[in-house]
């Protein structure tokens, strides 16, 4: 893989109303401008982000497989979903393409270590189903 960062812009937003998609994309533009990273591609998707069934999403995943890209830049890793398995599959994808996630305003980093460590400490608690769980860590 090139050492060159080639991003593909994603946004997403459960909201039917357009405003929120358009501010979130022209903020992740915008701070790719400020870092100098090149955005090579953009979609977005109007979704609760539940399930991978999503254009643009599918859009950005294409990109990575194609090698158009070498990473998704999103606002925070709760734009992939905020199902944690989901979003896990997503990063999985990113990795074995040597791809990568850059997040503007959350530290994926340690969302996943936080994310882990109390999965870890609460291993066979069905009271508290995943999706809530992902709420309250993504």
């Amino acid at each position: 893989m090139s050492d060159e960062l080639k991003l593909w812009a994603y946004a997403r937003s459960s909201s039917p109303r357009p405003g929120g998609l358009i501010r979130q994309m022209e903020g992740l533009l915008a701070d790719a401008g400020r870092n100098g990273w090149q955005v090579v591609g953009a979609s977005q998707d109007m979704s609760t982000g539940k399930t991978l069934a999503r254009m643009g999403l599918r859009e950005a995943q294409r990109a990575i497989w194609m090698k158009q890209a070498n990473g998704i830049l999103v606002e925070s890793v709760g734009k992939i979903s905020h199902e944690y398995y989901t979003a896990l599959r997503v990063l999985e994808l990113l990795q074995d393409h040597s791809a990568v996630l850059i997040c503007t305003q959350t530290d994926i980093s340690y969302e996943l270590h936080i994310k882990q460590r109390y999965k870890e400490m609460k291993p066979r608690d069905k009271s508290i189903p995943d999706k809530m769980i992902g709420c309250c860590i993504l």
